[in-house]
Formats: C-alpha cells, sequence, structure tokens
C-alpha cells in the first residue's frame, strides 16, 4: 500500500490487489484537497464555436464553483455560476439562482469528478510505468481510465458520464501539468465527447490546498 499523504493537504487509502498490478480498478477512498484554477475554454454548440472566461473551485467533498462567461460579452455582463453538491445543484444567471434540474446536476457531477480522479492517477502513474502498464482504471462512478506515457506521465484519458438520458463516451487528451502543493491540473485539456470536440480548456492559474 502505498503511505497517504497527510489529511490537510491530500490522503488516499488504497486496497492492494493483483488487480492493480495489471491495470484494473484500484478500489480507493480518495480525499483531495481543494483545488482552483482559471484560464480560457472553447466549447461547441451545435453549429458554431463559443469561447470563454473560466474559474472553478473544488472543495474538499465534491463540492463545486464553476464560474464562465463568454469572453465577447465580459465577465460583469456575462456571468453564469454554477454550484453543485452530492444532494443537488444550482444555477444563476443575472442575479437570479434556480435549482438545477437532476439529470443536469448527474452529468455536471460526473464532469468534475475527473480532476478528483486524476489526483489519484497522479500518485500511482509511475507505479504503473515501472509494471509496464499503459492504462490503468481509477475506481468509483463514473469509471474512468488513465493513459500514461512510458515515463508515467498522464496523457490522456476516457470515462462515460450520463446525458440527455443516455451514455455518453468521453475522451481526454492532456498537455503538461501544473503542480500546486500534493496536486496538478492540466495546462491543456481537449475532450471529445462520442468522437466529436466538445470542450478545449487551457488553464492560466491553478492553486491546490487552503480553505474553501
Amino acid at each position: 500500500m502505498r503511505p497517504a499523504a497527510s489529511l490537510a493537504a491530500l490522503a488516499f487509502a488504497c486496497a492492494a490487489e493483483p488487480a492493480a498490478a495489471q491495470g484494473g480498478p484500484i478500489p480507493v477512498v480518495v480525499i483531495v484537497e481543494p483545488l482552483r484554477w482559471e484560464g480560457t475554454a472553447i466549447v461547441y454548440p451545435p453549429g458554431r464555436t463559443l469561447k470563454i472566461g473560466v474559474r472553478t473551485s473544488i472543495g474538499h467533498l465534491r463540492d463545486v464553483v464553476s464560474e464562465s462567461w463568454p469572453l465577447e460579452l465580459g465577465e460583469a455582463k456575462g456571468m453564469r455560476r454554477m454550484h453543485l453538491t452530492d444532494a443537488g445543484g444550482t444555477v444563476e444567471r443575472d442575479g437570479k439562482s434556480e435549482p438545477m434540474p437532476e439529470a443536469m446536476w448527474l452529468e455536471e457531477r460526473d464532469q468534475f469528478d475527473i480532476y478528483r480522479f486524476l489526483q489519484l492517477a497522479a500518485v500511482r502513474a509511475p507505479e504503473m510505468a515501472k509494471l509496464g502498464v499503459n492504462t490503468f482504471q481509477v475506481a468509483g462512478a463514473p469509471l474512468t481510465w488513465f493513459r500514461i506515457d512510458r515515463d508515467g506521465n498522464i496523457v490522456g484519458a476516457t470515462n462515460e458520464v450520463p446525458a440527455n438520458g443516455e451514455t455518453a463516451y468521453q475522451q481526454f487528451r492532456f498537455d503538461g501539468f501544473w503542480k500546486s502543493s500534493e496536486s496538478v491540473f492540466p495546462k491543456h485539456m481537449e475532450m471529445l465527447r462520442d468522437g466529436q470536440p466538445y470542450f478545449t480548456l487551457d488553464v492560466t492559474k491553478f492553486e491546490a490546498g487552503g480553505a474553501h
């Protein structure tokens, strides 16, 4: 079992099973230190491309606050804020807050969980590389596979999330990582959904730890 980091920073409790050595599911309890990032992103609504500013934080227990705004409108005029907890979510726009539909909450909750699972994957990746494994799972919902290179650098991931009453297959590519405290975060991330561009993220600032 890999020693866990201090609970004040980042804690992992990993069950050692033969499956882990083969890149199989890793039963795990993950306590992730708070994560905060900001930058710009591109989303791909049908027939167009939209560039947005983003600012997001994730607390210890999946509590997410995500702010975004079209760059052409600016933060003051275009702000949209989502707040997610394990109990549900809200969407705020133009100063008005409304409950998030359950289907949207389930999808968004699973989307943001990849950044928590990424912390575990970053810890496991060097060990997996030494074993000659280039792809391994992180247990939890959504089940996520991470792909690494020979040096143990995380280069991609795949998962499936609920979307519009169905299941969407997603592929991620990571280029470079920020490091803060015990955590990492991609500097550049490209995400495909069912083979089509869905979300591109460029992070200009990342911080981990502290109060949330």
